[in-house]
């Protein structure tokens, strides 16, 4: 059987799925047309790791370490807040909703995920971790001006406080590449707390 290429997210329940549709629909009125690739709404996910590609017999022990790791964690509330893009305005490659969580506990679990499964062969990022929504991604057909214009407008644009997100549980979740756009399926849903 083929890996499965896989990741530890955090799914988003419909009010904020819509809320970021509202947003993305509002960005996209100023952006030059042919300057960003939008992500389908539908499936923005906050990503807590990305495993990569994952033999089929791993995904059993990955849900019993995320189901070990989550009984003594309690449920959060994050804020979606701002938009911004990586790496820089004048070179945008990512355009991104912000997300908060002043308490720490949103940290606390992306570090618990990644400390739970480096046993199991998944090396833990190197960079300090950035929680993030992608809203789209540049396209391979925009120009240096189109991507400036993007970046101008981000940097304009004033989201403030997009929605709030509670969180009761965390998904091991499957990504089949499509010529459409990454298909997500839920391989393990994991509660916090006990």
């Amino acid at each position: 059987m083929a890996d499965i290429r896989s990741f530890v997210a955090i799914e988003l329940p419909e009010e904020a799925k819509m809320a970021l549709a509202d947003l993305q629909r509002d960005l996209k009125i100023g952006a030059p047309p042919r300057a960003v690739r939008w992500v389908q709404t539908t499936s923005i996910h906050l990503t807590l790791q990305f495993l990569g590609d994952v033999a089929p017999a791993k995904v059993e022990p990955i849900g019993e370490a995320l189901r070990g790791m989550c009984a003594d964690l309690v449920p959060l509330v994050f804020e979606m807040r701002d938009v911004g893009v990586f790496p820089s305005p004048r070179r945008p490659r990512v355009v991104w909703v912000g997300v908060t969580e002043p308490q720490g506990l949103l940290v606390a679990l992306q570090k618990k995920v990644t400390q739970a499964l480096e046993p199991l062969g998944f090396e833990p990022e190197k960079r300090p971790y950035m929680p993030h929504l992608t809203l789209g991604r540049a396209s391979d057909r925009a120009s240096p001006r189109d991507l400036a214009e993007l970046g101008d407008l981000v940097g304009r644009f004033e989201a403030g406080t997009v929605g709030q997100v509670p969180v009761d549980h965390i998904t091991l979740m499957k990504s089949d590449l499509t010529p459409s756009g990454a298909v997500y399926t839920p391989l393990a849903v994991v509660a916090l707390g006990k």
